[in-house]
């Protein structure tokens, strides 16, 4: 499962979740053509912590920014 969110193009935030990456590669790139300097792209993913077990919300923007 993944969770975006970013700043469209009238400066709104849009948030979104999906569990297929290529959707979620799909709206990285047009928040990045649509707002080159002030996206504010967030991309996370979520995983299990492997102290606890516990599901977490982890950051995997970079994967999607490349």
């Amino acid at each position: 499962m993944f969770k975006i969110q970013f700043r469209n193009s009238r400066g709104r935030l849009v948030s979104a979740r999906c569990s297929n990456a290529d959707t979620i590669r799909q709206m990285a790139d047009k928040a990045r053509r649509e707002m080159p300097e002030t996206h504010e792209l967030r991309v996370r993913r979520m995983v299990m912590d492997d102290v606890s077990g516990d599901f977490i919300w982890a950051d995997c923007t970079a994967d999607f920014t490349r």
